[in-house]
């Protein structure tokens, strides 16, 4: 990630998932800062260095929309990554034309979060999209097809044990592969891997919207 200004700023009212998602992006190299309102978000702003906001839609006082809305009005163009338990496509389309970059449903996953994280601070830089990093793809090319396998797997969330289920093969060995590919990759634990699959363009920046 170097290059990009590793800040994002949570706004939600529920603590368990605002702290959840800053040390997810904490320990992926970011530096994150909580609130848990609209209001205290907006209370901060003009001290705020720029960043990724990312926003519970529904809150008791404000809503995501409603705070979006406002930091427009403020002239604000920081990206703007929506949370939702439940949406509808009238309501994902209307955050979507305001300038939402990504619409993730609860619960959040790491993989999709990060991701859309990477998406907009991208944004911030001036550049539409993340551009693959060429060594990264070579480092993926020097994969083995198992190692490459296992890779897709843990990007997926799987557990060693479902690997080796799935695979067919032991769970000492699923270990093995998987520490050989996090070694050439040069990842030092699994949040690092998704950055460095996400940079290399395995993964996809933009999620779809819920339906």
């Amino acid at each position: 990630m170097s290059g990009l200004p590793a800040r994002v700023h949570i706004v939600d009212d529920d603590s368990q998932l605002r702290d959840g998602v800053a040390r997810w992006l904490t320990d992926a190299g970011y530096e994150a800062r909580t609130f848990q309102s609209g209001q205290a978000f907006l209370a901060a702003y003009p001290r705020l260095p720029p960043g990724c906001i990312i926003v519970d839609m529904v809150m008791p006082t404000m809503t995501g929309l409603e705070l979006q809305r406002r930091l427009l009005e403020a002239g604000c163009r920081w990206p703007v990554i929506m949370l939702t338990g439940n949406a509808g496509r009238q309501m994902v389309a209307r955050a979507m034309e305001a300038g939402v970059i990504a619409f993730l449903e609860k619960p959040v996953r790491e993989v999709e979060l990060l991701a859309a994280v990477m998406r907009g601070q991208a944004q911030l830089l001036g550049k539409a999209e993340i551009i693959p990093d060429p060594d990264l793809v070579r480092r993926i090319a020097r994969l083995t097809g198992r190692e490459r396998q296992v890779l897709g797997f843990v990007l997926n969330q799987k557990l060693n044990k479902q690997i080796a289920a799935i695979l067919g093969i032991g769970e000492t060995t699923v270990k093995g592969y998987r520490s050989a590919l996090m070694k050439k990759l040069g990842a030092h634990n699994t949040m690092e891997l998704v950055v460095l699959a996400i940079r290399a363009g395995l993964l996809p920046t933009v999620p779809p919207p819920p339906q």
